[in-house]
């Protein structure tokens, strides 16, 4: 069976039916005329939730005043002594 957006009639031996609020095409000529009207969804397309280690860690504020120049003073302090 096709899914298909837009089904349509290929021979004068398919029929349109309304089934289940859903359009069909039925051919008992040829079978490989069936269609049904919607869209297709993957039976094993399960979302998976997100892992903590898998969100990235936000970078530390400036406004705490530990920037790049305090650290260095720290290190260059560390040097003297």
């Amino acid at each position: 069976m096709r899914v298909r957006s837009a089904i349509k009639r290929l021979c004068d031996a398919c029929r349109v039916v309304k089934r289940r609020g859903r359009l069909f095409v039925v051919c008992k000529a040829n079978p490989k005329h069936k269609q049904r009207q919607g869209y297709h969804t993957l039976a094993g397309d399960v979302s998976v939730p997100i892992q903590h280690s898998d969100i990235p860690a936000q970078a530390p504020s400036r406004a705490s005043g530990t920037g790049n120049a305090c650290i260095g003073e720290q290190l260059w302090s560390n040097t003297k002594q």
